[in-house]
């Protein structure tokens, strides 16, 4: 019955707009000049009718359409960049980061872009915002294992599932994301100065293990000579050697080396 109802209703709007374009062009045929439009390059125009809609011109040149009214909907079908700024993130592991990405994008269904969102501009930055946040808090800030994707790398995984998610975000507004990628990742202020610390902590055992791997070798290296020279020495010899080299190379300051000296052990008596 609705159906029934609202046919009528339709053919009754459609047969007074075609009464006010005859009207205002047989009255005032000037008003045809104002039917040309330039469509530019890289550009679609989506043309509504009393607010309904009729067409979407994609090539580029002059147009014409009956202005009586008429609206007229550029949509820019080239690509742009959005700059996410810096929000504060709680990466997997529970630290907090701050992170920015730059969003490339284009429109790829101008129809959409136009009529079911507002200002797709606006859709594409608040989702992005979102989805930086819900993405990031999924993938720690740095990683010792180099498999395993992290937020500092950026590695393929890490960009795929930003372009995945916000991707399906924005396709109602008919926006194809080409890519995402991090402009600025530390940590935040009130934890910089100690994960800094921690850094340097880290780095420092790293350097120690690597002083003591080079020592051990350069060690097992110097034994083996002295055996292929000839130069036998005693076990507990060997063991002082190994000893002293080992705390040459794996000391952080200059070596100083020591010469033992023992008396003669001679008395001097004296006479009464």
């Amino acid at each position: 019955m609705s159906n029934k109802s609202a046919m009528p209703e339709d053919k009754e709007q459609g047969q007074m707009e075609l009464f006010l374009v005859i009207f205002f062009s047989i009255l005032f045929p000037p008003i045809l000049l104002f039917g040309f439009f330039v469509v530019q390059p890289r550009e679609e125009i989506v043309v509504l009718r009393f607010g309904k809609y009729v067409d979407t011109f994609k090539t580029q040149g002059i147009r014409w359409i009956h202005p009586v009214g008429r609206t007229l909907l550029r949509i820019s079908t080239r690509d742009t960049t959005l700059d996410i700024a810096a929000t504060t993130v709680v990466e997997v592991n529970g630290n907090p980061v701050e992170i920015s990405a730059v969003v490339l994008y284009r429109i790829a269904d101008s129809y959409k872009a136009a009529i079911h969102v507002t200002n797709y501009s606006k859709f594409i930055e608040d989702q992005a915002g979102a989805v930086v946040k819900r993405v990031a808090a999924r993938f720690p800030y740095e990683s010792a294992d180099e498999t395993k994707p992290c937020l500092k790398k950026e590695s393929e995984v890490v960009t795929k599932d930003f372009i995945a998610e916000l991707q399906e975000a924005v396709a109602p507004a008919g926006i194809c994301v080409l890519g995402v990628r991090l402009n600025d990742l530390t940590y935040a202020p009130e934890i910089a100065q100690a994960m800094l610390m921690r850094q340097q902590a880290l780095a420092l055992i790293d350097a120690r293990k690597t002083i003591v791997h080079g020592a051990v070798s350069i060690v097992r290296d110097a034994v083996e000579q002295l055996k292929a020279a000839g130069l036998e020495v005693g076990h507990d010899e060997r063991d002082a050697l190994i000893s002293n080299l080992l705390v040459v190379l794996c000391s952080g300051e200059r070596a100083q080396p020591v010469l033992q000296v023992q008396s003669s052990g001679r008395t001097h008596g004296s006479k009464a």
